[in-house]
């Protein structure tokens, strides 16, 4: 007895369940070693900063940004533990990439008139877009930054514009909710970090675009809801976190003290363009094959065409695992990420042939036309929006831009699921090198995640180094290499006899945040110390004492250096009231005190240590 054919519903069904399996598969992957790898290593420098501008956060209004008004108050709601902060930071990715997920495949059901009729739908974009949600941990810390804030404010108000335009299509009014929600978010982002307004002008021009899809009266009307939900997360932060005649001041003095040493606007934009132009030559060079392949197989109405379009799609997609093994184009950690780039853009690249392709081909005649060639304006909009997303979302950071807009890679996961959905017209050919492309890049994304937090940890050694659990509170719960945290304990047993309770001053120049965190020392000025801005850390210390010593004269500040104090930071001191050379004494040599040099107040005296 013969097998029935599967009908088309059918075939649907099982792709889709095919589609949440696989990706599903790779999104529980990188979510489980996020959490497996959570209590391992720390990273003394950019880490270190981040953590200890949390743990003072009401405490220290000098910062270059508000995020210390974020992930402070849930860093002390959570008893100040660092492995309990990367699970939030966790459960926020997650979360937020789902809701993502969810926003886009509803709206794109609206656009695809043949969408499977039940929630796998739904499900199967989801899972696409949080195995994309890898690309968070290919290179930066675990513990959350301003980074994570704006890349996922950024994805959650891409939400509300989605749920808009989803209303707009339906031709029903924008719930309330959705344009106060907005509001909220923008508050979120412009207190994590002002720069970020580049990317919410984009964003609300979109949502303004969408909106006037029913007219003036549902701009204004969406434009108030969301000054109110602006109002109310300033109200907010205003009563239960912090002042903002606090916050703003302090802020705002930190980056008058960067504003003649840090890049120009001009500059960044220089280095902006050249660097994703060079990134778009290393791409077109190593992946050109892949894709001719798919602008060939797009147009390739004729069998001879067809037959040749798919000979080329197989050579350049073995070209393509060719350049990418040969390169370590799927490996994670920040001295990979002028490799993985590439892999992943590449498949961005292949997508938007793609659409290019099918929607000429559709309109000249040379193929049916698909559903992508006839969307309208909001739809390209979005789409549009999508497609410039991650980049945008960057701006601000002072180093190429693909470093950090690689992280939103699922803006570019949503483009594909709507570029593969929408070219069903075009020869079968250019669908399945859009399929095994899209899954590829998935599969990639994966492994750029793992390595990025099992194998090459931010400057730090990989999991199989990291046996010694700590024995210091303010590490509590890690585990570390057993060297540095042989090195941790001794130096913390020197100077238990002058740290007493936390909250003594320190200074640690240069890039030792971390270290101040582990004798649960408090910062004097900035958290950040850099050896290139040498006058910004100077200016924050002098801020700090404009007014008088703000420490008990019992308990100065302890200093801490791994290189020789310059001028520069002696003359700050003098500011505080503090000679470097008369007032201080070295604690032990270096080689006895974890290689750095740790200077105590004289006044308190030699005091006998273990």
């Amino acid at each position: 007895m013969s097998a029935l054919p599967m009908t088309p519903r059918s075939r649907q069904f099982v792709l889709l369940i095919g589609v949440i399996v696989v990706a599903g598969g790779l999104a529980a992957w990188w979510v489980l070693t996020a959490g497996r790898v959570a209590n391992e290593g720390l990273d003394i420098t950019d880490e270190g900063y981040y953590l200890l501008s949390y743990r003072w956060w009401n405490s220290n209004p000098l910062a270059l940004t508000g995020v210390q008004y974020l992930y402070g108050p849930v860093f002390e709601w959570l008893g100040y533990d660092v492995a309990r902060l990367r699970l939030f930071r966790l459960l926020t990715v997650v979360v937020v990439h789902l809701l993502f997920g969810y926003s886009f495949m509803r709206w794109l059901r609206g656009r695809r008139p043949g969408a499977a009729p039940t929630k796998l739908w739904e499900l199967a974009g989801m899972a696409v877009v949080l195995a994309a949600g890898g690309m968070c941990y290919s290179w930066l810390p675990l513990t959350p930054g301003y980074n994570d804030v704006i890349l996922l404010g950024a994805l959650t108000l891409v939400s509300c514009v989605l749920w808009m335009a989803t209303a707009v299509d339906r031709e029903k009014e924008v719930p309330g909710w959705v344009l106060v929600g907005a509001g909220l978010v923008i508050g979120v982002m412009v207190l994590a970090k002002w720069t970020s307004v580049a990317v919410i002008g984009l964003i609300v021009v979109a949502a303004v675009v969408v909106l006037a899809g029913q007219g003036r009266r549902a701009v204004a009307r969406g434009i108030l809801f969301a000054l109110g939900g602006l109002a109310v997360a300033a109200l907010v932060v205003q009563l239960f976190v912090v002042r903002l005649n606090v916050a703003v001041p302090g802020i705002m003095t930190v980056n008058k003290f960067i504003a003649g040493t840090s890049y120009s606007p001009a500059e960044l934009l220089h280095l902006y363009w050249s660097s994703t132009l060079e990134l778009f030559g290393r791409t077109l060079q190593a992946h050109w094959l892949l894709l001719i392949a798919t602008a060939v197989a797009v147009v390739g109405r004729w069998p001879r065409v067809r037959i040749a379009a798919a000979v080329l799609a197989v050579a350049g997609f073995a070209l393509s695992i060719w350049q990418v093994v040969r390169g370590d184009g799927a490996l994670g950690g920040s001295g990979h990420t002028t490799d993985y780039t590439v892999t992943l853009l590449a498949a961005v690249l292949v997508a938007v042939v793609a659409a290019v392709g099918a929607v000429v081909a559709g309109r000249t005649g040379v193929t049916d036309r698909s559903l992508l060639s006839r969307e309208n304006t909001r739809g390209w909009v979005i789409l549009g929006l999508l497609v410039v997303l991650p980049l945008v979302q960057a701006f601000g950071t002072n180093t190429p831009l693909y470093q950090i807009g690689f992280n939103a890679f699922a803006a570019w996961a949503a483009v594909m699921i709507a570029v593969l959905t929408g070219i069903w017209a075009t020869p079968v050919v250019a669908r399945a090198t859009v399929g095994v492309v899209t899954v590829a890049s998935l599969v990639a994304v994966g492994t750029i995640a793992y390595s990025g937090m099992f194998l090459y940890p931010y400057r730090s050694v990989g999991h199989s180094q990291l046996t010694a659990p700590a024995k210091q509170p303010a590490f509590k719960g890690l585990y570390l290499q057993p060297a540095a945290e042989d090195n941790f304990t001794e130096l913390a047993a020197r100077l238990k006899p002058y740290t007493g309770q936390a909250g003594r001053p320190m200074l640690a120049f240069d890039k030792m945040a971390g270290i101040v965190l582990m004798l649960q020392g408090r910062p004097v000025g900035e958290a950040w110390v850099a050896p290139k801005e040498r006058e910004r850390t100077a200016a924050g210390i002098e801020e700090v004492c404009r007014k008088g010593q703000p420490w008990d004269p019992s308990r100065r500040p302890i200093i801490i250096l791994n290189r020789a104090i310059s001028d520069v930071e002696i003359t700050a001191l003098r500011a505080c009231l503090l000679d470097f050379r008369t007032d201080y004494r070295l604690l032990a040599p270096a080689p006895e005190t974890m290689g750095v040099q740790v200077w105590v107040p004289r006044a308190e005296g030699a005091v006998k240590t273990p």
